[in-house]
C-alpha cells in the first residue's frame, strides 16, 4: 500500500520523526528482546514478548519514514506502513500481521493457542528484523541512527 494510500485512508498521517522518540523505542525493543529470554516463560508470554518488539522496531521504520500509524487499527496500519516504507519488508509484514492476530487469541481469547515452535520461530525473526531495522535507518537516515 502506498503512502498515498494510507494517508487517504487515514491508517498514517505525516510526523516529523526525532532521534529521541526512535531510542526510547529502541529502549523498549531491548527490553523486550532481554525479558523474552527469562527462564519460566510460557510459549505464550515468549510470543508475546517477541510480537512486543516486532510492534516496536516497525515504528522505528515508519516514523524515521516521517509517518505516524494512527492509534485506531495501530497495529494493522503499523504493519501497512511498514510495507509502505520498505516495500523489501513486505513478508515480514504480511508474517508480523498474522502473529499480531495469534497474539491476539492467546492475549484476548485463550491460553496455550501458540508452541515453542511458533515462539521461538517469531523470536529469531524479529532479532533479524532488528538487525535488519537498524541497518535500513543507517543507510536512508543516518542522522536518526
Amino acid at each position: 500500500m502506498s503512502w498515498a494510500k494510507l494517508l487517504a485512508d487515514k491508517r498514517v498521517t505525516r510526523a516529523r520523526p526525532s532521534k529521541v522518540e526512535l531510542d526510547n523505542l529502541r529502549s523498549i525493543v531491548a527490553r523486550s528482546l532481554k525479558d523474552v529470554t527469562a527462564a519460566g516463560l510460557s510459549a505464550d508470554s515468549r510470543f508475546i514478548m517477541a510480537y512486543d518488539a516486532a510492534r516496536t522496531l516497525s515504528p522505528i521504520i515508519v516514523r524515521t519514514a516521517g509517518y505516524r500509524p494512527r492509534s485506531v487499527g495501530g497495529h494493522y496500519n503499523t504493519f501497512l506502513a511498514l510495507e509502505a516504507a520498505e516495500p523489501g519488508f513486505a513478508s515480514l509484514s504480511a508474517y508480523f500481521d498474522g502473529c499480531r492476530m495469534k497474539r491476539n487469541d492467546c492475549e484476548y481469547g485463550f491460553a496455550g493457542g501458540v508452541s515453542d515452535t511458533d515462539a521461538d520461530g517469531l523470536l529469531k525473526t524479529v532479532r533479524q528484523f532488528a538487525v535488519d531495522a537498524e541497518a535500513w535507518v543507517k543507510t536512508h537516515h543516518p542522522h536518526l541512527a
